[in-house]
């Protein structure tokens, strides 16, 4: 499975997420079978940015999608 974690260098709950939540035992234990792929979504309304964030469901940032097989 994949995890694809959406953020953007200006995003101040992107930066949360990555000093508490991605820190933490618990979910990193969880992630530990993932691939984790982060897309730097610095202008998410460009068109390549959009329609990444559209097919996979994402209203905004931070954001986040599992794909399963």
């Amino acid at each position: 499975p994949v995890f694809v974690d959406f953020w953007a260098s200006w995003c101040k709950n992107c930066t949360a997420m990555d000093a508490t939540t991605f820190r933490d035992a618990k979910v990193k234990a969880r992630l530990a079978d993932y691939f984790v792929i982060r897309v730097q979504a610095e202008k998410p309304d460009e068109p390549e940015a959009r329609e990444m964030l559209n097919q996979l469901g994402v209203k905004g940032l931070p954001g986040y999608s599992v794909l399963k097989k």
